[in-house]
Order: structure tokens, then sequence, then C-alpha cells
């Protein structure tokens, strides 16, 4: 299993045009391994083959990479380390921080940190609400987190001119986005993405503050 894991990770790394060091790559086996072993008891995610963890996690956040700005990046109730831990491999002179509220969840996210030797990683244990950070970020990204409307207004504080939001979504989130207000409507974008071997709609939406 972990060399199918190996060629999907490699395969699909190169057709996003993202060059896998040994490194990089290794790490990103050791967090799949990590979580299909840790998903036993905490529950981090439905799927359970190690290859569609490449797919649908892995894979699937490596591919918002080029729409990250800034140096600080918030990864926002980051559970099983989405996007944040691949994110962080790929892009080793960013500063990444993932925070999530449950305790077990931050546990898993420490240990899988420690163990990958990331040591551009931070974790924060918090409800977002809570974070008050001594510097702002450059750009906070959301995965399977929540509504737009509930997104923003949960992270008003870390809200400024210079941060844009990244919301992953699947498919192109019209009624979400039909329920903002105008002025956030108007300057929001939203970027199709494809993730190699999958056959479902991607699409990130960004909203500059």
């Amino acid at each position: 299993m972990r060399a199918e894991c190996s060629s999907v990770l490699r395969s699909g790394a190169a057709k996003l045009d993202i060059a896998l060091t040994d490194t990089m790559h290794h790490q990103m086996l050791a967090h799949t391994a990590l979580l299909a072993r840790w998903n036993r008891r905490l529950n981090l995610t439905a799927i359970t083959d190690p290859v569609e963890m490449v797919v649908q996690h892995v894979l699937d956040c490596m591919a918002v990479g080029p729409l990250l700005g800034g140096n600080r990046i918030l990864d926002i109730g980051s559970g099983g380390g989405f996007p944040g831990i691949p994110l962080a491999v790929i892009y080793p002179d960013k500063d990444f921080f993932l925070l999530d509220s449950r305790g077990k969840r931050a546990e898993f996210l420490r240990h899988s940190v420690g163990k990958m030797g990331l040591s551009n990683t931070t974790i924060v244990k918090m409800r977002v609400e809570d974070y008050q950070p001594k510097e702002k970020f450059d750009t906070l990204v959301t995965r399977a987190f929540s509504s737009l409307e509930e997104t923003l207004s949960r992270t008003r504080a870390l809200q400024n001119p210079n941060t844009r939001l990244l919301a992953m979504k699947g498919k192109y989130p019209s009624k979400e986005i039909s329920s903002l207000p105008d002025p956030v409507r108007r300057k929001l974008k939203v970027e199709s993405i494809n993730v190699p071997f999958l056959d479902a709609k991607r699409n990130v939406v960004v909203i500059p503050f």
C-alpha cells in the first residue's frame, strides 16, 4: 500500500507542477500513515483507504498552494492537518499556524508535526473567535470548516486590509455566496482547482479584506 501511495503522490505532485524533494515526499507519506493510525481512535476523517487519503486530502490541499499570499498562514479548523500540513511541507519558507479547538486533534497535530520535523509549523488549540495573535496573518485558509457567512463572522478579529481568506469548497457555493453582504460579494472571486485523480468539483472562494 505504501508503494501505491508513493506512486500516486509523486505522479499527482508532478501533475500539479510541484517538485517534491525526497524529504517532502517522506513527510507527506509519514503524515498519511499517522492519520490512518490515529483515525481509528479519533475519527479524523471518513476516508480510511491510504491511497484515497493521498488523493482526497494531500493532493487536494497541495492544489490550493498557488493561491496562498504572504508568509504567515493560518489554517482554521485544521483537524487532521488539512490543508496546513501538506502546504507547510511544500512551502518550508512560510510560517504555518494550525488552529483547532479540540484537544485530541491538537494532540495529533503536535505529534505529527514533531514526527515529520516541520519546523515552520505551530499548533494552536483554541476557538478561532477567541484567538488574538500578536502578529496578523497574510492568509486565512479553511477547508470543510463552516459556511462563508459564519466563517467571516468568526474570523472578524483576524481580518485586516493585508489579509485574505481562502475558503476551500466542493461544488460552486452559490447559495453561500448569495447570503453574503453586497460589498463582500462584489470583491470575492471563486477559483476552480483541478485535483489529480479526483473526479469531483473543487472551488476556492478568495475574499480579500
